[in-house]
Formats: structure tokens, C-alpha cells, sequence
């Protein structure tokens, strides 16, 4: 119940734009690993560096992060979409929006639970690192899967069912990237949103490399416009379509 009261007591935090905005406590303790580890402090700085208004999608989301990140670059009546379909995660999601929500007021904050990946049916499968995966369970042990099949929704079919204009993506979903990418090529030739993608060496299908998930990419006419990071658990990096730079 501590706990609780101290996550409602107002407080103003720095955001990213450098000025203090009136959230909670709790938000302070949110923000606390992005501000002090070095990899985070990095990502978060090259991230809002590069994000320009306009709407966005975390596929991901987790607790909601990269909204409070970019909300103050955020256009009037631009759309985050928070997709998040880990049941552990979306109770803190859903409290931190609402506190966000109540700061950036022209922002239409919304969360997906539904898995995001190709259309197909997918399973819910452990991690070691406390992130389940999404994905079709093929090419995994038996004994991680929890054997209840879920219908995915793509990027795709969202951006047309919300009417959408994504310009930037992020993309975090423990091995399964080449499935989400999959299920969003209409939205990458359409809109070009730049992408945020990290990529998980480690949990990857046994059928799957790095390079193929590169390749998918550079079909899509997208080249690696910034490194952020490479570590042996996770790759994290910018991806811009090239007719947005020729532009440039």
C-alpha cells in the first residue's frame, strides 16, 4: 500500500526535451535505468534526436517507455499505439499512459493486446530474459510453449482499421522480428517510417539468422541509417527507407 501511495504523489521529472513535466513519483523510478546505463542513455538520446512528430507504434511497449520519450516531439492529435500483448505488463502500461495522457492532452494514447507478427496464429513462449515471445512454436522446445494458440494481428491491418500515418516505429519482440516486419511491408512502402529495431541474436528460431531479418529490410528499400548498440543478447538499430533520405 506504500508502495501504491508513493506511486501517486506528484512530482515534476525532466523529460527528454529538457523541461520538467508534473507526473509521479513513480515515473521518476521509470525513468531511472534510461537516464544512468550507458546503452539506454544512448539509445534514448539517438531515438529523440530522430523522431520528428507524427504517428507512432511500439510494437512491444512493455511498460510504455518510448511514449513517455517522444511525447513531447509529439504533433496535436498524433497517435501512439501501444502494442502490448503480455497480460503482466499491461496493468503498468495502462497506469502510465493514464498519467501521460493527463500531461500531453492533444496525444490519442491507445493499447493493442492482441500479438503482433504475420497475421498467423501464434503461441506464447518463454524467454530467459522475463519476455515471452510470440511466434509460431515450430522451431522451439516443447517445454518453453504454453500450447494455447492466439490469432496475431499485423501492422498492416492496423494502420488501415485506425488510419494511421506511422512515421516511427519501434520494434523490441524477443526473436520474433522477422515475422512483424512480415506483416507491415505495406506500411513500410506506403508510409516509410523510420524504424527502431532490436534484434535478439539469442532467441531467434533455430531457422532464422540475423542477415535474413537485414535482407527483409534492404528489400523494402530500407538501409541501417544509425548503430545504437550491439551487445550479445541485443542489436539495436535505426532503419530509415532510402526515398526518405534521397529526399533529405
Amino acid at each position: 500500500k506504500i508502495k501504491l501511495i508513493e506511486n501517486r504523489i506528484p512530482a515534476k521529472i525532466e523529460f527528454w526535451d529538457k523541461k520538467k513535466y508534473k507526473v509521479t513519483r513513480k515515473i521518476k523510478t521509470f525513468f531511472k535505468p534510461w537516464k544512468s546505463y550507458p546503452r539506454l542513455k544512448a539509445e534514448t538520446e539517438i531515438v529523440f534526436e530522430n523522431y520528428n512528430g507524427g504517428d507512432f507504434i511500439d510494437i512491444g511497449a512493455y511498460h510504455g517507455f518510448y511514449s513517455f520519450l517522444l511525447s513531447p516531439k509529439a504533433k496535436k492529435l498524433d497517435k501512439f499505439i501501444n502494442c502490448e500483448p503480455d497480460m503482466e505488463a499491461q496493468n503498468d502500461l495502462n497506469e502510465n499512459l493514464d498519467i501521460l495522457g493527463n500531461v500531453f492532452k492533444n496525444i490519442k494514447f491507445s493499447i493493442i493486446t492482441d500479438p503482433i507478427s504475420n497475421g498467423e496464429d501464434v503461441e506464447i513462449i518463454d524467454t530467459a530474459y522475463g519476455h515471452p515471445v510470440f511466434l509460431n512454436p515450430d522451431n522451439f522446445p516443447t517445454e518453453n510453449r504454453l500450447n494455447k494458440k492466439i490469432k496475431s494481428t499485423t501492422i498492416d491491418s492496423l494502420v488501415k482499421k485506425l488510419s494511421l500515418n506511422p512515421k516511427f516505429i519501434k520494434i523490441d519482440v524477443e526473436g520474433a522480428e522477422l515475422n512483424v516486419l512480415k506483416g507491415m511491408t505495406k506500411t513500410l512502402n506506403n508510409f516509410r517510417p523510420l524504424i527502431m529495431i532490436e534484434k535478439h541474436p539469442t532467441l531467434l528460431p533455430k531457422n532464422l539468422t540475423i542477415d535474413q531479418i537485414n535482407n527483409f529490410l534492404v528489400d523494402q528499400n530500407y538501409i541501417l541509417f544509425k548503430k545504437i548498440s550491439k551487445e550479445d543478447v541485443a542489436i539495436n538499430e535505426l532503419w530509415a527507407h532510402k526515398g526518405n533520405l534521397e529526399q533529405n
